[in-house]
């Protein structure tokens, strides 16, 4: 077989480089690819996981059930059955609610009383979005059956949820519960970081439906 002409050999190694750009644009992406993404059109199968579990996790309070339902419907296709993902969905929602709550209390009128609450509320987003949504984030890409109990990340995020749900409770018992008539994102708050706690907390076989095993969702 004759040699290629040089013309060819530039022309080879150009579509070689190519390709091999488009392969690396493509892993870069599948790599960056979130793992919670909203209103996808979701089963029923999937709207009946999150129904199922935020009745039995926010069991003593059937208005976190029922916000935990609507504030993870959105959700519904990308948790896909997984405990891992709707852990991260709820931590995210939660974070999202005290952002907006830590905000409307630093321009309502008496937020010189609540300069411990709103004090508290920015160490929990700053402590979610450093370390513990990374956390959770790695966890969502892990099969539910192959979370370890003693993984370093879950313990972490446990850690973390007891000291913001003790730290919560005494916020909203020493006056946020006082004003919520007049700040309406405290209760929406309210409702996600209980069933943010829950969830977590809550033993994960109580669930049903199951979670599929085996595979990523």
């Amino acid at each position: 077989m004759s040699a290629l002409p040089p013309k060819m050999h530039v022309l080879a190694a150009v579509v070689l480089t190519a390709f091999a750009a488009a392969a690396s644009t493509c892993a870069a992406a599948g790599a960056n690819k979130p793992l919670l993404v909203e209103n996808l059109p979701a089963s029923a199968e999937a709207k009946d996981f999150i129904r199922a579990g935020c009745n039995e996790t926010c069991i003593r309070r059937p208005d976190a059930a029922r916000a935990c339902y609507e504030l993870l419907l959105p959700y519904a296709a990308s948790i896909n059955s997984s405990y891992n993902r709707a852990s991260l969905a709820i931590t995210t929602v939660m974070v999202s609610k005290l952002t907006d709550l830590a905000k409307d209390l630093r321009s309502f009128g008496e937020a010189g009383k609540l300069e411990g609450c709103i004090r508290m509320l920015d160490e929990t987003v700053a402590g979610a979005r450093d370390q513990v949504l990374p956390a959770l984030d790695r966890i969502g890409a892990i099969a539910d059956d192959k979370l370890k109990a003693k993984d370093p990340g879950f313990l972490l995020v446990w850690s973390w949820f007891v000291g913001v749900d003790n730290n919560f409770v005494k916020c909203w018992d020493g006056g946020l519960k006082r004003i919520m008539d007049r700040v309406p994102s405290s209760i929406v708050a309210d409702h996600s970081e209980y069933a943010a706690a829950a969830i977590i907390f809550r033993p994960r076989l109580k669930w049903a439906p199951q979670s599929p095993d085996g595979e990523n969702p």
